[in-house]
C-alpha cells in the first residue's frame, strides 16, 4: 500500500476528507457537517441552484425550471422569508476593507401574498 500524505486525500470536488470535509451538493462548496448543516436555509422561500431557480416549501425543495447550463454559479437564497432583513454590502472606497453595510430594498415574494 502506498504511503499517502496527510491532507492529499482529495475528492472529485477538491474535499480534504481526512480534515473531516465532505461535499455538500446544496451548497455547492465543501464543509463539515459538525460546524455546519447541509441543508438549505431556513428563510429563504426562493432557492437559486447556480443554473434553476425553485421555490423551497418547509425546507425540501418544490418545483424548479429545467435548464441546462453550461456553467455553474454559487448556489444563493434568492427570495427570503418575510421579516427577513436582506443585507447587501455597499463599496466604502475610502476604506474598502471595513465595508458599510446597509439594508436591501423589500423582496416582494411572489410565493406569498394576496394571490395578484
Amino acid at each position: 500500500m502506498p504511503i499517502v500524505k496527510p491532507g492529499s486525500d482529495y475528492d472529485l470536488h477538491g474535499c480534504i476528507s481526512s480534515a473531516g470535509y465532505l461535499w455538500c451538493e446544496i451548497l455547492g462548496r465543501c464543509l463539515r457537517t459538525w460546524e455546519e448543516a447541509c441543508s438549505y436555509p431556513t428563510d429563504c422561500l426562493g432557492w437559486y441552484d447556480g443554473c434553476n431557480t425553485c421555490n423551497l416549501v418547509d425546507g425540501k425543495i418544490g418545483a424548479c425550471t429545467m435548464m441546462y447550463c453550461f456553467t455553474n454559479n454559487p448556489p444563493q437564497c434568492s427570495v427570503y422569508a418575510p421579516g427577513v432583513p436582506n443585507i447587501m454590502p455597499v463599496i466604502d472606497y475610502p476604506h474598502p476593507i471595513d465595508p458599510i453595510y446597509e439594508p436591501m430594498p423589500p423582496v416582494i415574494n411572489p410565493f406569498i401574498g394576496d394571490g395578484h
